[in-house]
């Protein structure tokens, strides 16, 4: 490589290290939430006694609601992430699941954990004639540590219409969901369910217990947020998907029987969950929707008024997020394990499944994780206000503020030297430089006082 390349390339990493430690910065400002480290409980039956032996006094709470042995959690993840986005589920998310497999395109123990290569079974022939693959054969001769900087992910979500398709490793990732029905149902066997997720995904896991324990494990099922690319339905992959054991055999099979189809459709297509989705139904196994528990947003920016014909996203239980970045995934698994803990001081383990209260639904995220961020203005802070104030260039923050108040319905604003923003719409938003973002709080609660109107139905997991 040209000195010129070599020396652009560096300063491109660093400016990268650089951004992303002044976007941590900017998010550790984030209202913190109290430690979530739970008191000896006493046992409040037999049941409760044994759980108590079996788990480390500094085990998160989530750990105390039982482990249930036939789930397991299917991490998909890429070389060009790894490293930036899958530490941080080390220490928070990992730390729930009973059993787990992570799935990437280079095999190798990371932080102490196995990573397995999800494409080492993918016909030799398709992986030197389709490009795709050179990525891969690249990987496969230099290892992680040899990709260049451009090259990585870093904690990059941003995607167009069609992905990221300047990025290798993300044109590579389509081919990995078949192979991956496979090889899971290949090395858990005896699983009843299989969840599968993203680095940048968030499972709300005291809810997905619950909710798999009102599935038949016996029935083929396949759930998640809908999708539609021309006659296809699928579940989004980001967002989260849960499939039975018996729905995974009939992937399985229709790949393994099809093989050189699929790798003909993969190669056509840009996304890898929509060939799976196409191949399941084709199977004679159609999507079953679970919008809005799974949701493709960011609480930071989900609009909370969102439905579809009966089904209310503010009434509804939480199961999914997406497009999280490490630390908002470290903070809100904190927020988590805190509301775990509450409830089993309060109430003890068992009680935890039979009362309504301990199921999250949206609406709790929004008014116990969202609104205590939103009570002052947030410096350097984008809260996403589409409105534009004519000749508002040269207007105060306090100016901003009272062009808001003097609109009927507006929520919020955003000052900058380029003017004032207002909203009757709102968001909690993220890092945007040189942006001051504020809320008008009593109207933000009036407004909340205005969404509770959810019917008993709503209360339970559908």
């Amino acid at each position: 490589m040209p000195a010129f390349l070599r020396s652009t390339t560096r300063v491109l990493a660093l400016f990268s290290v650089l951004a992303l430690f002044l976007i941590g910065l900017h998010l550790s400002s984030l209202t913190p939430f109290p430690e979530w480290r739970l008191p000896n409980l006493i046992p409040s039956s037999e049941a409760d006694k044994d759980l108590a032996v079996n788990i480390d006094p500094d085990a998160p709470p989530c750990q105390r609601l039982g482990q249930p042995d036939d789930v397991v959690v299917v991490m998909r993840t890429g070389a060009t992430e790894i490293k930036d986005k899958l530490p941080i589920h080390f220490n928070t998310t990992f730390r729930c699941y009973p059993d787990l497999l992570i799935f990437s395109d280079y095999e190798e123990t990371f932080e102490g954990h196995q990573i397995h290569d999800v494409l080492a079974d993918v016909d030799s022939n398709l992986k030197q004639s389709n490009d795709d693959f050179k990525h891969y054969e690249r990987l496969q001769k230099l290892g992680r540590e040899g990709l260049q900087a451009d090259e990585l992910h870093g904690e990059s979500y941003e995607s167009g219409p069609v992905g990221k398709n300047d990025n290798p490793g993300w044109r590579l990732d389509k081919w990995k969901f078949l192979p991956m029905i496979v090889q899971s149902l290949k090395l858990r066997p005896e699983k009843k369910w299989f969840v599968f997720v993203e680095p940048d995904t968030y499972i709300v896991w005291s809810n997905m217990i619950q909710w798999l324990q009102k599935l038949d494990a016996r029935k083929p099922l396949y759930y998640g947020s809908e999708v539609q690319i021309g006659d296809d339905i699928f579940a989004h992959g980001g967002t989260g998907f849960v499939m039975s054991r018996p729905a995974m055999k009939m992937g399985a099979d229709e790949y393994l029987k099809n093989a050189e189809e699929w790798h003909a459709r993969t190669a056509a297509h840009w996304a890898g969950d929509c060939i799976l989705g196409t191949a399941l139904n084709q199977a004679g196994l159609p999507l079953n929707w679970a919008w809005p528990m799974f949701q493709g947003g960011n609480p930071a920016d989900l609009n909370w008024e969102d439905a579809k014909g009966d089904w209310r996203l503010w009434c509804t239980a939480a199961i999914s997020y997406h497009h999280f970045t490490s630390f908002e995934i470290e903070d809100m698994w904190g927020w988590e394990q805190q509301r775990i803990a509450h409830s089993l001081a309060n109430q003890g383990n068992q009680s935890f499944w039979r009362t309504a209260d301990n199921i999250l639904h949206h609406r709790e995220v929004f008014k116990e994780y969202i609104l205590p961020n939103i009570t002052e203005p947030r410096h350097d802070w984008n809260n996403v206000c589409e409105g534009i104030v004519p000749e508002g260039e040269g207007m105060s923050l306090d100016q901003c503020r009272g062009e808001c108040e003097r609109r009927k319905g507006c929520l919020q604003y955003s000052h900058s030297p380029t003017g004032c923003n207002v909203s009757d719409t709102f968001h909690l938003g993220t890092v945007g430089e040189g942006t001051t973002s504020g809320w008008l709080t009593n109207s933000v609660m009036d407004w909340m006082e205005h969404m509770h109107s959810c019917q008993s139905k709503d209360i339970k997991i559908p």
